[in-house]
C-alpha cells in the first residue's frame, strides 16, 4: 500500500513538473506591451522629472563646458581653363574637372602652413585641416571655403587668407588661369556651436530613455505574485482561493469600529441633554 502511494506521489510530481516548466517558459517568452504601456503611463510624472532633469543637466552642459564656435565663408570660382574671352563647353567641362583637384591643393600642407604664417597661429597642419570646409554647391564652379574657430575675428581671417593663399599658389601648382575670389568671408554675428536647443532635447529625450528602461527592467525582473493571473501564469494552474490582504481588512474594521464608537458617544450626550 505504502508503495502505491509512493508511486501516486512520484506520479504527481512528475505531472507538475512540466506544468511548472511550461509555465515559466511561456512567462520569458511572452511580454505584454499593453501591461508595460500601462506601467509607464503609471510612472508618467517620474519619466516627465528625468526628462526635465536631462534637459537641464545637457543644457548646462553645453553652457559651461562647451566653448562657442563661429563661421565664416569665403567664396572662389573656377574660370576657363584657357586665357581668352570667350568662354566654350570645353572650358566648362574642364573647369568643372578642375573642382576636386582643387579642394586636394587647396587643404594639402604648403597651402595651410602659409596661411598659418600669415596669420601668425601656431598651429600644426592637422589644427588647419580641423577648421577648414570646403564644398561645391552641385551644378556650379564655385569652393565655398568655410573657416571655424572660437573667434569670430578669427574665423574671418582664416577664411579670406585661405582664398587669396589658393588664388595664388593654384596657378603656380596647376599652370592653369588663377581662380577668382567671388566672396570674402564677413564677420560672424552669432556662433555656429554648439546648439543650446539641441543640447536641452538631447538631454531631455535620454534622461526619459533612461527612466523608461528603468522601470521596464524592473517589471520584467519582478517575480512577485500579486493576482490570480499571475499565478496561473508562473504555475501553470489556478489557485483555488484567495486570501485577502490584511492592512486592508484591519483599516476598514478600525475605521467601522471607530465610526461606531464615535456614533455611541453622540448617542450618550444626547441621552444626558435630555
Amino acid at each position: 500500500m505504502s508503495q502505491e502511494k509512493k508511486l501516486n506521489v512520484g506520479d504527481e510530481k512528475a505531472i507538475l513538473k512540466p506544468v511548472f516548466s511550461a509555465g515559466r517558459q511561456d512567462t520569458e517568452e511572452e511580454i505584454d506591451l499593453l501591461e508595460l504601456g500601462r506601467m509607464l503611463l503609471g510612472n508618467l510624472r517620474y519619466i516627465v522629472l528625468f526628462f526635465l532633469v536631462g534637459a537641464l543637466l545637457f543644457n548646462a552642459y553645453s553652457y559651461f563646458f562647451i566653448h562657442p564656435t563661429y563661421e565664416s565663408t569665403a567664396s572662389i570660382y573656377i574660370v576657363s581653363a584657357s586665357g581668352g574671352t570667350v568662354v566654350d563647353l570645353t572650358d566648362l567641362n574642364i573647369g568643372s574637372s578642375l573642382k576636386n583637384d582643387y579642394k586636394e591643393l587647396i587643404l594639402s600642407y604648403p597651402v595651410l602652413d602659409r596661411v598659418s604664417k600669415k596669420l601668425n597661429l601656431d598651429w600644426t597642419t592637422e589644427q588647419m585641416l580641423r577648421a577648414i570646409q570646403i564644398n561645391n554647391p552641385a551644378d556650379t564652379r564655385i569652393l565655398k571655403l568655410t573657416a571655424t574657430a572660437e573667434s569670430p575675428e578669427l574665423a574671418m581671417d582664416i577664411a579670406n587668407t585661405l582664398a587669396e593663399v589658393a588664388v595664388e599658389y593654384l596657378p603656380e601648382t596647376m599652370s592653369t588661369e588663377a581662380p577668382n575670389i567671388a566672396q570674402k568671408g564677413r564677420l560672424p554675428r552669432s556662433k555656429a556651436n554648439p546648439s543650446y536647443a539641441k543640447y536641452t532635447l538631447l538631454g531631455g529625450f535620454l534622461g526619459a530613455l533612461l527612466c523608461c528602461a528603468w522601470f521596464i527592467f524592473k517589471s520584467l525582473t519582478d517575480e512577485t505574485i500579486r493576482t490570480p493571473e499571475d499565478m496561473e501564469r508562473f504555475f501553470g494552474t489556478a489557485p483555488l482561493t484567495t486570501i485577502p490582504y490584511v492592512g486592508a481588512f484591519e483599516q476598514d474594521v478600525h475605521r467601522h469600529s471607530s465610526g461606531h464608537g464615535r456614533k455611541s458617544s453622540r448617542t450618550g450626550r444626547n441621552r444626558k441633554a435630555a
